[in-house]
C-alpha cells in the first residue's frame, strides 16, 4: 500500500450549524504525481460530545470543486438529514486532476484521470489516458487519508457525473465488493465503442443499491437517444429489482444544474430507502 504526503487545513462552514462543516485536506499522490484538495463535510452532530463514538458511512464524489459548488451537496445532504430521509453519512468531494495545483490543462488533465479507455471523440486526443490508475489511487490514497482522520464504520458510496461517472462506474467494476451504493449521472458510456457496457454485461456482482440518472436532450443529434439507450443498456446489465434505479428526465441536458436537481432523490433512494417510483418530481423509467 502507497502512504501518501498530506497536510490538513480545516475551514468551518460558513453557514448554520445544523448544515455541518467542510474540511479540507490536500493530498499529494503518488499515483498521479500532483497535488489535490479533498473536501470533507461532516454531517450535522458529528463533532458532539454525545457523538463521539458514533461511526459514519462515507459517499465520495468525483469532481470535488464542482459538487461542493455554492455549497450544493452539503446544502441538499443537510436538508435531508434534518427532514430523516436519509442517515447522516460523511461526504468526500475529490477534486479532479484538472484542480490539481500542477494542472496546465484543465480538460485533458480531467479526462486523463477519468477515462480508462480512450474516448474517440475527444479533442485533443488522449490515446492513454490513465484512468485505470484511479481505483489504486482512490484505496491507497484517499480512502486511507479520510479514514485516519474520522470516524468511518467501512460501508462506502461512489458517485460521478459525465467522465466522473465513467470512472466510479469503473472503480466499481474493479472492486465491487467494496462499494455499498453507486450513483452514476449521465455516464459516457460510449467511450472505447462501449467499452464499459461491453464490461457490464458480464459483470456479476454489484454495489447493493445503483443509481443511474440522465436526460433527453443531452448532446446533440443521435447522442441524445444514445445516452437514453446506453443508459437502459447499463440498468439492464446491472440486473432488475428494488436494488437499481434508472431515472429519464425529459428534456433535461448534460449539465450540472440537471444532475443537481436529481440529487435528491437519488441520495434518498441509495441511504433513504426510497423506491425508486416514489419520485413525483422527475418523470423517469423506474
Amino acid at each position: 500500500m502507497l502512504s501518501p504526503c498530506f497536510s490538513v487545513g480545516i475551514r468551518a462552514s460558513q453557514a448554520a450549524a445544523p448544515l455541518g462543516n467542510i474540511e479540507l485536506l490536500t493530498l499529494s499522490s503518488r499515483v498521479f504525481s500532483n497535488t489535490r484538495t479533498i473536501r470533507v463535510w461532516l454531517p450535522p452532530g458529528y463533532s458532539e460530545a454525545a457523538s463521539s463514538k458514533r461511526t459514519y458511512p462515507v459517499f465520495y464524489f468525483t469532481d470535488g470543486v464542482a459538487v461542493f459548488h455554492a455549497r450544493q451537496l452539503d446544502r441538499i445532504a443537510g436538508e435531508l438529514i434534518a427532514a430523516r430521509r436519509m442517515p447522516a453519512v460523511i461526504f468526500v468531494g475529490i477534486d479532479n486532476g484538472g484542480s490539481t495545483r500542477e494542472s496546465k490543462s484543465p480538460g485533458t488533465d480531467r479526462a486523463n484521470e477519468y477515462l480508462p479507455f480512450p474516448d474517440q471523440y475527444l479533442q485533443p486526443p488522449l490515446p492513454t489516458p490513465h484512468g485505470k490508475e484511479f481505483p489504486a489511487f482512490f484505496e491507497n490514497e484517499v480512502r486511507p487519508l479520510v479514514e485516519r482522520r474520522y470516524r468511518t464504520n467501512g460501508k462506502i458510496g461512489l458517485a460521478g457525473s459525465s467522465y466522473g461517472a465513467v470512472i466510479a462506474l469503473y472503480s466499481a467494476m474493479q472492486h465491487p465488493k467494496g462499494f455499498r451504493w453507486l450513483l452514476l449521472e449521465s455516464p459516457s458510456l460510449y467511450v472505447d465503442n462501449d467499452a464499459l457496457l461491453k464490461t457490464a454485461a458480464n459483470q456479476r456482482d454489484w454495489p447493493d443499491r445503483v443509481y443511474i440518472g440522465a436526460g433527453t436532450e443531452e448532446g446533440e443529434g443521435d447522442a441524445k437517444r444514445e445516452m437514453v439507450d446506453d443508459v437502459k443498456r447499463l440498468k439492464q446489465a446491472i440486473g432488475q429489482g428494488s436494488h437499481v434505479c434508472s431515472v429519464i428526465v425529459d428534456g433535461a441536458q448534460h449539465n450540472e444544474d440537471a444532475w443537481r436537481a436529481r440529487l435528491p432523490f437519488a441520495l434518498q433512494f441509495l441511504l433513504g430507502g426510497k423506491l425508486c417510483h416514489e419520485s413525483r418530481q422527475l418523470r423517469g423509467s423506474p
